[in-house]
């Protein structure tokens, strides 16, 4: 039987192994997402319009996890060491998920960054507002 790995160890491993991830890694596949035809918002955000501090909310199942897929598969990508650690811990270990938390906090950090460089850079430009998503503030 293999020796549990705690948290400690693996957020160390982490630290010595992680390969930052960059804005300009995911940006291409952001903005092709976000120029989808069918629009990224709910139908819900001409209620209240968007805004830098809320639009996220507004982002359509699809759009979200499809955003999400290309933080973690470059995430992934960039650190091979890193994801077969975390799905060895995840799969051997009852407490697999709270060991490698900090794999999961630092992939949402990114979403969430991403998110924001791509609403300044694409979202809030008055280009963008011409198109299904034109409630953008």
């Amino acid at each position: 039987m293999e020796k549990a790995i705690d948290k400690e160890v693996f957020e160390k491993f982490f630290h010595e192994n992680y390969c930052e991830v960059e804005y300009a890694q995911v940006r291409e596949e952001f903005e092709q997402i976000a120029r989808r035809e069918e629009g990224i918002f709910t139908d819900g955000y001409s209620v209240r319009g968007l805004k830098r501090e809320n639009f996220i909310l507004y982002l359509t199942s699809e759009s979200y996890c499809d955003f999400e897929a290309v933080v973690q598969e470059t995430m992934d990508d960039l650190n091979p060491e890193i994801l077969d650690a975390m799905l060895d811990v995840t799969s051997t270990q009852p407490d697999g998920d709270e060991v490698t938390e900090i794999y999961w906090e630092t992939q949402r950090e990114l979403l969430n960054g991403f998110l924001l460089r791509l609403y300044d850079e694409v979202l809030s430009r008055p280009e963008y507002r011409g198109s299904r998503n034109e409630a953008l503030e």
